[in-house]
């Protein structure tokens, strides 16, 4: 628990703070995966998503690995030993920021943007830019972004016999609601 508050404040001591600027935040985000194949739907989910947004804009977040859950346990434990190392890279995370994030977004609707940073999986960094939308909900921020995360992207080894089981390309979703800090 102290390390995910630790990183958390160095990501959000990393992001660039405009002065008097509102910040948003929650502790118990959304992050859904699903694999599909012939063979084998694979989902997890995870209640445990933290995330900041700045009235500027900059956005992070941070998952723990070991917080994915799956229907079957033989699949959870495959995924944080064998997959995504969880022992050794125990968070995914995200650092950027929503481009064209301003206070006009505060209508009340709901507003596609792009979230632009880089996103660590499996300590592999990749630069990307994620669809998003997000919504003034009259008291915070609601957060949605569903993107493609390709294993392969990220060191990801999958063995040959499992190949046929697990998607090349992941979906993942991300949904919070962020409130003032």
């Amino acid at each position: 628990m102290y390390k995910s508050i630790l990183l958390l404040v160095a990501i959000v001591c990393s992001l660039p703070l405009a002065s008097n600027a509102q910040q948003y935040l929650t502790r118990e985000g959304h992050v859904r995966f699903f694999s599909t194949t012939p063979i084998e739907d694979i989902e997890a989910h995870n209640q445990q998503l933290t995330a900041l947004l700045q009235a500027d804009g900059a956005f992070a977040f941070r998952v723990p690995v070991l917080g994915f859950r799956f229907k079957k346990s033989l699949m959870e434990e495959h995924f944080n030993e064998n997959y995504l190392e969880s022992h050794a890279y125990p968070n995914g995370s995200f650092e950027g920021s929503i481009s064209d994030f301003d206070a006009g977004l505060r209508n009340g609707e709901q507003h596609d943007v792009v979230a632009k940073g880089s996103l660590t999986i499996h300590g592999i960094v990749q630069e990307r830019e994620i669809p998003s939308k997000v919504q003034w909900n009259g008291t915070g921020w609601d957060i949605e972004s569903v993107f493609v995360v390709a294993p392969a992207d990220h060191d990801i080894i999958i063995p040959k016999v499992m190949r046929n089981k697990i998607a090349q390309s992941i979906e993942v979703t991300v949904t919070a609601t962020l409130f003032p800090r």
